[in-house]
């Protein structure tokens, strides 16, 4: 992708260093205080070497009628789509077309029960898993039920790692103590292997009082095979591998103390109704590709994208277009696809990495709202779509 020549200067003035060890595995440290004061677009655009839209069909059949994406994952042949207000796994094509409703939730025979945090695909395996907060519902990438596991350890986010291992991010408000955990590796049958909870005390909160409120960001990552997640109330994002839990890189966020206890108390639930403090920034969402690290975070109640560079420690800060309030958008889209990065073709970029792909999730009336409140870029792909229709899938091939 050739850049934009215009944009360059303000790239080199914009971009913020970072204390960076090489001695330490190329730990870095990102102070985002700093680099949100001078803003400029994050350089995706350097990763990418094409797109392509696939728009999910809508047909006669209700069950093709997607009403948002909570979850998704995708496959070599299929589109996996968990929608928003209606519990079960929808089947689409990669082109888009409506196949059928995969995964039912309900009492029968293959169905699920409960709630589905996340999903999972193992194509190398003919795998793919539900998880909920303590089952592990697992099925054949063509919908067949194989098997249900039960674990004893209440999760927000589960994922299978190597060696058949489950890397999981502890259930919010509840709190640690000596048999609960902030992060763990269990066997397949729900035994830990080594969990970990000490990194996120803070003399500012009894330790009775402590665990993770909402203010979490965790993403799996293809990569490494390994779950990245940070807590609100740490500066630090953790790598949770099939047989350790090591630090990945710091982002310094010089948050207020009411901040921190905000995010750590377990026993004040205002956390699940308010936003923080304008000055407070929160870290919601992760990508990683083979040369940076993203993250989205929130400061002044608007997104913000910065790009870390694993190898350099360069760090490009981006404010995110936002046309209604944060709160606003976030129920327009749960995964907020547009609330991204404008540096590949001027079109709001936010995703999942999958394989060589970053696969972000469009809504038509999102869609709509950027078209006519502000400046971004459409595509000439995603001129006439209609404002009622299914959520649509870009897909950008990465180099």
């Amino acid at each position: 992708m050739r850049k934009t020549i215009l944009f360059v200067p303000l790239m080199l003035l914009a971009a913020c260093g970072t204390n960076h060890d090489n001695s330490a595995d190329d730990f870095v440290t990102v102070n985002l205080r700093d680099c949100v004061k001078n803003t400029t677009v994050t350089g995706l655009a350097d990763e990418i070497n094409d797109v392509y839209y696939v728009p999910l069909e809508m047909t006669d059949d209700d069950a093709s009628l997607i009403d948002g994406v909570a979850n998704f994952v995708v496959s070599e042949k299929y589109i996996y789509v968990l929608p928003a207000k209606e519990m079960r796994v929808v089947l689409f094509s990669r082109s888009g077309k409506f196949i059928r409703t995969l995964i039912k939730q309900g009492q029968g025979p293959g169905e699920f029960s409960g709630a589905i945090c996340n999903m999972q695909i193992d194509e190398k395996n003919n795998r793919l898993y539900l998880f909920d907060v303590q089952d592990i519902w697992v099925y054949t990438t063509e919908g067949e039920f194989i098997e249900k596991k039960h674990h004893d350890y209440m999760s927000i986010l589960s994922y299978e790692l190597e060696d058949h291992k489950i890397g999981a991010v502890s259930f919010p408000f509840s709190p640690f103590g000596e048999t609960s955990f902030g992060m763990g590796i269990f066997t397949w049958d729900g035994k830990p292997v080594m969990t970990d909870n000490k990194m996120f005390y803070s003399s500012k909160l009894p330790k009775e009082k402590t665990g993770f409120t909402t203010d979490i960001a965790a993403v799996y990552s293809e990569l490494n095979s390994s779950i990245l997640f940070k807590c609100g109330g740490n500066d630090t994002v953790y790598r949770i591998k099939s047989d350790m839990i090591e630090p990945a890189f710091s982002v310094k966020l010089e948050n207020s103390d009411h901040q921190i206890v905000r995010a750590l108390d377990v026993t004040n639930m205002a956390s699940m109704r308010t936003l923080e403090d304008k000055n407070d920034m929160v870290v919601t969402d992760i990508m990683e590709t083979n040369k940076n690290y993203y993250l989205r975070f929130r400061f002044n109640h608007t997104n913000h994208v910065a790009a870390i560079g694993k190898k350099d420690g360069v760090v490009k800060v981006e404010k995110c277009i936002q046309p209604k309030e944060y709160m606003e958008m976030a129920g327009i889209n749960m995964l907020q696809g547009m609330s991204g990065t404008l540096s590949y073709k001027q079109f709001p970029v936010w995703g999942k990495v999958s394989g060589n792909e970053l696969v972000q999730v469009i809504t038509p009336y999102e869609l709509s709202l950027y078209k006519d409140n502000t400046s971004v870029s459409i595509p000439s792909e995603l001129q006439n779509i209609a404002e009622d229709g299914n959520p649509i899938f870009a897909f950008y091939l990465l180099k």
